[in-house]
């Protein structure tokens, strides 16, 4: 079982700083030749898929040439991707005089006079905003946000005939919700919340400090400890007040976006969507994460680690922020950094250090010290049998080959949380592997695809559980719809290719192999399954499922 079937355990992303770009001599260079200087320097960063460095250089060449359309659309998005908010409005309000604004920038026009109090100027936005379409599911909200500023104050109404209509009533709950405590309305709030819940918001961690410490304030102290029982991070620190104004709110929609589209193949989209969220309410650290995460996932590692660093330790999602930072220092490679990092921050040996440390050696291969670790945060916890943390104690039990072990903790696991899919697909597929009590292993796997559907790992899971069972007719159409939602996954190409030898047909198997050799990187156990992988491709594998 690779890294793959743990990952939803923990969180992934972030990237190091990289050093400035060098400034343009002032000197006596023509200031077409500075202008072009720094053209190359931005475009080359850009390619490199550096946009930090990128968007230092378009500054630049902006400077030096501010009424170019080309310049200032480059300059736009390395400046959105890089976190430059003012470079970003600079060019924003260059290109709106030339009529080429993209959407995404009306939106950051919007964000900016809401923070300068703009409120007039707003709603000219967002009526632009609607008209134009793409971010139209954001003008209900927004429009009553800005009316608790201009008055009189409108609920958020959600139009049935328009075309965001049920895209946008997802986001319904938690805008009220945040409107509610802006306006004291205890009774509302809390109404509310219980519908959140209902549809399972989930709340970030400073979300979750600023929502307990506002009901607190309203009389709802019951409402307040369940809502901080994540916000720990966030001890002897002031709570946060900027989670209730319309800057607040448009962060939110945005960061439920990026939320939405996060995974989806459109990196530079997402992440450009969560940056704007950021810009919105530059003191949310839970877009920040957001960011992080963004950052992660569309292999920017040095972005992510950097958006990381800037969450301080009085923060509600400090812990979130050093889960993600540490993983950015394992993705590009600095694993031994990751490991010291993670030693340091256990010197306080709190449950949440302790499960740091955890992630970190389980990055690294170290699962025996990983059982270690989170053994011990184990022990520090009321909750002996806390979920998450049981999970990802008995995927280390069965990664370091204590399976005897792991097995009891991970039905625990389903009998706490039976609606988990992480669990419900971790169980099954190690039972599955194992040729172990099949036709259960396919009954959880089957939850895990109900639960959610079109995950490429649960899919794969269920595919291979009905190979190992002796169908590997049945398991043939669902690995190949897994191999295409994740072409590039090692194990899942050479399970297709061993699904594919099953059938007869060795050519297409040898071909789904040579992907598998492919997708492989530099993670810990990757030269145990490129051997492996080589050995099918020369001989086939050595042991081939029963056919039923």
């Amino acid at each position: 079982m690779t890294k793959r079937r743990i990952a939803s355990l923990m969180l992934a992303l972030v990237l190091a700083p990289f050093p400035p770009a060098p400034a343009l001599a002032a000197s006596k260079v023509p200031v077409e030749d500075q202008r072009l200087d720094a053209y190359v320097q931005a475009r080359m960063a850009e390619g490199d898929g550096i946009p930090q460095a990128a968007a230092r250089a378009y500054a630049q060449a902006i400077a030096l040439d501010p009424s170019s359309p080309d310049v200032a659309s480059r300059a736009y998005r390395q400046a959105v991707l890089g976190g430059d908010r003012a470079l970003a409005l600079k060019a924003a309000h260059t290109l709106d005089s030339a009529g080429m604004l993209p959407p995404d920038g009306v939106v950051l026009l919007l964000a900016d006079a809401m923070s300068r109090a703009k409120w007039k100027d707003a709603e000219a936005l967002v009526e632009r905003i609607e008209r134009e379409g793409n971010f139209g599911f954001i003008a209900p909200f927004m429009t009553s946000w800005i009316s608790m500023k201009d008055g009189p104050y409108d609920p958020p109404v959600v139009p049935v005939d328009k075309p965001y209509a049920v895209f946008a009533v997802r986001y319904t709950e938690e805008q009220l919700l945040l409107q509610r405590l802006a306006l004291g309305d205890a009774a509302g709030a809390a109404d509310t919340y219980a519908q959140a819940r209902a549809r399972g918001t989930a709340f970030g961690p400073q979300q979750r400090a600023a929502m307990a410490a506002r009901f607190a304030t309203l009389g709802r102290a019951d409402l307040a400890r369940d809502l901080a029982g994540d916000a720990e991070g966030a001890k002897g620190c002031a709570a946060p007040t900027s989670a209730f104004t319309p800057s607040a709110g448009l962060t939110r929609l945005l960061s439920r976006l990026a939320l939405d589209l996060i995974g989806q193949g459109e990196p530079n989209a997402t992440l450009s969507i969560a940056r704007l969220a950021s810009f919105a309410d530059p003191a949310d650290d839970d877009a920040r994460l957001l960011v992080t995460r963004a950052a992660l996932v569309g292999g920017m590692a040095q972005t992510g680690r950097t958006e990381a660093e800037t969450i301080a330790a009085c923060s509600a999602a400090y812990h979130d922020a050093q889960t993600l930072r540490l993983r950015a220092m394992i993705m590009a490679g600095d694993t031994a950094e990751a490991v010291r990092e993670a030693r340091r921050l256990s010197e306080i040996p709190d449950e949440r250090n302790l499960r740091l440390l955890g992630d970190a050696l389980v990055q690294t291969g170290d699962n025996k010290g990983a059982v270690v670790a989170y053994t011990q945060a184990r022990e520090k916890m009321t909750d002996k049998n806390e979920p998450s943390l049981l999970l990802q104690l008995a995927a280390a039990l069965e990664q370091s080959g204590s399976w005897a072990q792991a097995k009891p903790l991970l039905e625990k696991v389903i009998e706490r949380a039976p609606d988990s899919a992480p669990a419900l697909n971790y169980i099954g597929y190690a039972m599955a592997d194992r040729g172990e009590d099949l036709p259960r292993a396919i009954a959880l796997l089957e939850r895990a695809n109900r639960i959610a559907p079109r995950e490429p790992a649960y899919v794969d899971s269920l595919g291979w559980a009905l190979y190992k069972a002796g169908q590997a007719d049945k398991a043939l159409p669902l690995i190949e719809s897994a191999v295409s939602a994740a072409p590039g996954n090692a194990e899942i190409n050479e399970h297709l290719g061993d699904i594919l030898w099953a059938l007869g047909r060795k050519f297409e198997a040898r071909a789904a192999w040579r992907a598998s050799l492919a997708g492989l990187d530099d993670e810990a156990g990757s030269d145990k399954v490129r051997d492996r992988v080589t050995r099918k491709l020369d001989f086939g594998p050595e042991t081939t499922a029963p056919q039923s």
